[in-house]
């Protein structure tokens, strides 16, 4: 499974590097405008190094005309066309985008999608990634957010489209319940780094060697001391 972290903020993005399994960070106007809001600088200015310390970064593009986003996204790649990934609302104008896009040889990523089928309106303008909303039809009592990724999945399974979903995890549980639906791409919030990556048991296993690893360490130490030095051994 590829993992995004949903992060804008550079600092926290180098930290959460040593774990050593994100594909880059993904992101969203909300979290753009919070780190802007703290300095000086515009996007260009925070993409240009989120891409540095993290490989790849995605960019929610404005819902605005279909002039107005391929305006905006063509100022983003100008960074750097390969790391830099374009997110792209499919709204009527959007969809439009995404074509655009896909055919300036861009790979986009379609945001704010909340059914399968604007699943397949996502796919044929032609978007690469899909991130779901599912969680919109949860709110709104029309179907359980898992229910209809599980349908977006099998979709694309059908119809064998060259697509990932890229789903939002909210609980660290929902990770296998994806795997297992055959979603090969999440993003997981900065917020919830600290409680999904506590593993309690695991600390528990790696401190019952703590003791063994001192005898280890020990004996290492009297092996070290006891070797004569080059030289001085014996004829």
């Amino acid at each position: 499974m590829n993992f995004w972290l949903a992060s804008a903020n550079p600092r926290k993005v180098e930290q959460a590097m040593a774990l050593g399994i994100w594909r880059g960070v993904i992101t969203n106007p909300s979290l753009v405008a919070r780190e802007l809001a703290e300095g000086r600088r515009g996007p260009e200015a925070l993409f240009a190094e989120l891409i540095d310390i993290a490989g790849k970064a995605w960019y929610q593009l404005r819902d605005a005309s279909h002039d107005a986003m391929l305006a905006e996204a063509e100022t983003m790649l100008a960074l750097d066309a390969r790391r830099i990934g374009i997110k792209v609302p499919a709204t009527r104008a959007g969809l439009g985008v995404l074509r655009a896009l896909r055919e300036r040889g861009v790979e986009p990523m379609a945001t704010v999608v909340p059914t399968a089928t604007w699943l397949t309106f996502a796919v044929a303008a032609g978007a690469v990634m899909v991130a779901p909303y599912g969680g919109m039809l949860q709110r709104a009592g029309l179907a359980a957010k898992h229910e209809e990724v599980a349908r977006m999945q099998a979709l694309i399974d059908a119809q064998a489209y060259d697509v990932l979903l890229c789903v939002g995890i909210y609980d660290a549980t929902e990770i296998p319940t994806y795997a297992r639906l055959g979603v090969r791409a999440c993003f997981v919030w900065e917020r919830d780094l600290e409680r999904y990556f506590t593993q309690p048991l695991v600390d528990e296993a790696c401190a019952a060697f703590a003791s063994d690893w001192d005898t280890i360490d020990e004996a290492r130490r009297s092996a070290s001391s006891a070797t004569p030095e080059r030289g001085t051994e014996s004829a």
